[in-house]
């Protein structure tokens, strides 16, 4: 029972209800149910994005909004391809900005940078991040000396003793 509220046991034909996204995908493929998209996938959210993606708030919008977007095209719905072109050109607007921000910015800037970002953004800051520490103690000789794999190594060692015998 969906609707505890109700006097009926099932529910009339073309009523709206909440369901974890989870169910989606198996109710629609057999025709159970409608799907309505959710708005920020919608024509008007999809042209804020395309005018300026890099000044939207992402992580209010969802904190996965790549991730529920990628699912809810992949539903095949009538809009699937302009959602899918419309996730791939956002990521490709702000990943520039994201990259520039990761490794130019302080440690106290941070917090204050990816408060907009979706985690999937926030995770490739975070990698910039890294990546530029990784690149700047390399330039200062700081990282750790390279070593001879123990594998190349006792290769060597083996060649030597076959050669000696």
């Amino acid at each position: 029972m969906l609707d505890q509220s109700a006097d009926d046991q099932d529910l009339k034909q073309g009523s709206k209800v909440e369901l974890p996204f989870w169910m989606v995908p198996t109710l629609h493929a057999k025709k159970v149910i409608t799907f309505e998209i959710p708005r920020h996938y919608k024509v008007n959210y999809r042209q804020i994005l395309q005018a300026d993606s890099i000044v939207v708030d992402l992580h209010k919008w969802g904190p996965y909004f790549y991730d529920l977007g990628n699912h809810v095209a992949n539903l095949e719905l009538k809009d699937s391809l302009d959602i899918k072109k419309s996730l791939v050109q956002t990521l490709l607007n702000r990943l520039r900005h994201i990259m520039d921000m990761s490794q130019h910015s302080t440690h106290h800037e941070t917090v204050h940078l990816i408060a907009n970002l979706d985690e999937l953004e926030r995770k490739l800051f975070a990698v910039g991040q890294l990546s530029y520490r990784s690149y700047k103690e390399w330039v200062r000789r700081e990282s750790s000396k390279i070593n001879t794999a123990a594998l190349v190594a006792s290769h060597r060692k083996r060649k030597f003793a076959e050669v000696t015998v």
